[in-house]
């Protein structure tokens, strides 16, 4: 080889290490802007809460504002019931989520594990309810829950969030459970185990992951719902805390300071619940996107 074309090989490879600079610089500027993004309305939401009233719209936009006081959620906690709307949150979501969790992994298990007569028919009317909104059938909800006497009730707001939930819990659960290879399971009934003891003591433990992850996914989704609760109920006493936020919105003037102040007071159980569950989520979006 001769000195020319020795020193001709790092001629040709520096246009390539300018191009990775170039596309690491890119990606980087990309990834800090979806962050801002996603970050700066939660830290707006905060900076307002802590705000005099009216100073949020004078000041918009703003990063760090001059004149912070606790006025504004002293004024929510006196002239709203905040902490009532936030309790009937946690129990209609919680209790949908709670019903949902077993039927979900009773349903993708046995759709997982056996093959029976309409089982892809099944399969294709939970993806199809998956993509049915509420608006559609919300006219016939509220017709069969008045025949009920459901309407105005928070067991009647929980059924009706269990119903939403239930087919996007079967649809995350039973791709989960593709994730679990069957030799656990017949091991288990090789050493004496029946089909529901395999099922309890070796696959449901290896998809708690995966549960976990759901369990979140169906509370935040609850959490978050309003056309249900705002149809299905009337009086203030049995508000979540979506329709308490919307209260604040008038026909001549909005109460952004309030509202923010009781969006970072909802925001707490959400949070809480994401920081305990963070490390099953983690694993449970990891393996669930694995095929057994």
């Amino acid at each position: 080889m001769t000195t020319l074309e020795l020193n001709a090989e790092p001629l040709i490879k520096a246009p390539k290490k300018t191009r990775i600079t170039l596309g690491g610089i890119g990606f980087a500027f990309l990834v800090i802007t979806i962050c801002i993004a996603v970050v700066y309305p939660f830290y707006w939401m905060v900076m307002a809460s802590f705000m005099p009233e009216g100073y949020s719209i004078v000041n918009a936009p703003m990063f760090y504002p001059e004149q912070f006081t606790l006025d504004t959620f002293r004024n929510l906690f006196e002239t709203r019931p905040i902490w009532r709307w936030t309790l009937n949150t946690l129990l209609v979501t919680v209790g949908s989520t709670l019903m949902t969790i077993p039927l979900s992994v009773l349903a993708a298990y046995a759709l997982h594990r056996f093959r029976f007569r309409g089982r892809t028919f099944f399969i294709f009317f939970v993806l199809l309810m998956q993509l049915l909104p509420a608006t559609a059938i919300i006219v016939p909800f509220f017709l069969m829950f008045r025949s009920y006497q459901l309407l105005d009730t928070l067991h009647g707001v929980t059924l009706a969030y269990m119903t939403f939930a239930l087919p996007l819990g079967i649809w995350i659960l039973w791709g989960y459970f593709q994730s679990i290879p069957l030799e656990f399971e017949e091991a288990a009934l090789v050493d004496g185990c029946t089909q529901f003891g395999a099922f309890w003591r070796v696959t449901l433990p290896l998809a708690v992951p995966g549960i976990a992850a759901t369990s979140l996914f169906i509370f935040l989704d609850g959490w978050n719902q309003y056309l249900l609760a705002y149809v299905l109920t009337s009086s203030s006493g049995k508000w979540v805390i979506s329709l308490g936020l919307f209260s604040f919105i008038g026909e001549y003037f909005v109460q952004i300071e309030q509202m923010m102040a009781a969006s970072v007071v909802a925001s707490f159980p959400a949070l809480l619940l994401f920081a305990i569950l963070q490390r099953y989520v983690r694993g449970g979006l990891a393996l669930g996107g694995m095929k057994g």
